[in-house]
């Protein structure tokens, strides 16, 4: 995730649970970049909220790990949930895929995974309004 800030230089960063020690790595490196961070499922001895809600100049994102949701057997549950907070963006993890789908006025996006042979983090840009997501790969 440090390679990922480092490109992108992004205004705010979401962690999406796993490994909360990456949450913690980033707040000492960057302690003036706003960071959310969701609980995953095997984030045992983290006091992080299961999710959370956002409102970032009238966009508003909602954050999930993904596991309470099934989102391994299909994105309907949580795209209920996400319209349910009135959600622009849905974000989830859990699956270790790269996602990013616009549909019926929703974002979903799942960055996939900072690890591996290909790393992945996602990038939301919102401007005048309008929000764009993609995936991108993480060049280390």
């Amino acid at each position: 995730m440090l390679a990922a800030v480092r490109q992108e230089r992004p205004d705010a960063l979401v962690h999406l649970g796993d490994h909360a020690n990456d949450a913690r790595v980033l707040a000492e490196e960057y302690p003036l970049l706003p960071l959310v961070t969701v609980k995953g499922n095997c984030d045992l001895a983290t006091d992080a909220p299961e999710q959370a809600r956002m409102n970032w100049d009238g966009t508003v994102i909602f954050a999930v790990h993904g596991h309470r949701y099934h989102v391994k057997s299909g994105l309907l549950s949580l795209r209920y949930a996400a319209l349910e907070q009135g959600a622009h963006i849905a974000l989830f993890g859990h699956t270790h895929c790269s996602y990013c789908e616009y549909r019926d006025g929703l974002w979903l996006l799942n960055p996939g995974a900072c690890g591996g042979l290909r790393p992945t983090c996602g990038v939301i840009t919102m401007e005048n309004h309008k929000i764009s997501c993609q995936t991108k790969e993480v060049f280390l």
